[in-house]
């Protein structure tokens, strides 16, 4: 029963981030003002609703006596033998949107806007990292219909970054106007 909650965990924490990248790409496109702020709310809920799920997936992890990770193994990447590659690119992602997340909502205010701005592009290798980890770590994977699941968000993701890149391109040569 708790491995079902910990893919549940898993994928509700996937999921909540990638809609966290892609409402963050769009915003910055050329979307309606008015659509834009409902376009932040959404990049900003998911991503603290993502690390919620997040958190719920590490404990019971934690939890888990069939696996039985040590504690240590889940916090510090490349230190267990036992799928280290695939759990520890999810540490490294977790770690990653920890980063954004609290330079985003909680030190906005006192940092510089060009370091947080570098600070939040590390959603997309966080991203990333966080789908190598789903697909290298899951046991069912490769079900049609996680497979699809993956394949659907990595495209949705894939059209997101590629609108606001042509956007931006069409703006900045005086075409987009």
């Amino acid at each position: 029963m708790i491995w079902l909650f910990l893919r549940i965990t898993g994928f509700l924490a996937y999921f909540y981030f990638t809609w966290a990248v892609i409402a963050g790409f769009l915003r910055k496109s050329n979307v309606p003002k008015k659509r834009k702020n409902l376009l932040f709310h959404m990049h900003t809920n998911a991503g603290w609703y993502g690390l919620f799920a997040l958190t719920a997936h590490f404990l019971l992890v934690a939890a888990d006596t069939y696996v039985n990770f040590p504690l240590l193994t889940l916090i510090v990447p490349f230190s267990t033998q036992d799928r280290s590659l695939y759990l520890s690119l999810g540490i490294i992602a977790s770690y990653l949107f920890i980063i954004v997340l609290f330079t985003s909502d909680v030190y906005l205010t006192t940092m510089h806007r060009t370091l947080w701005k570098w600070l939040h592009f590390l959603t997309v290798p966080a991203w990333l990292l966080a789908l190598s980890h789903s697909l290298g770590i899951g046991s069912d994977t490769f079900r049609p219909i996680i497979l699809g699941f993956y394949m659907i968000t990595s495209l949705s993701v894939l059209f997101a970054l590629g609108y606001r890149i042509n956007k931006r391109k069409m703006n900045t040569s005086g075409k987009g106007e």
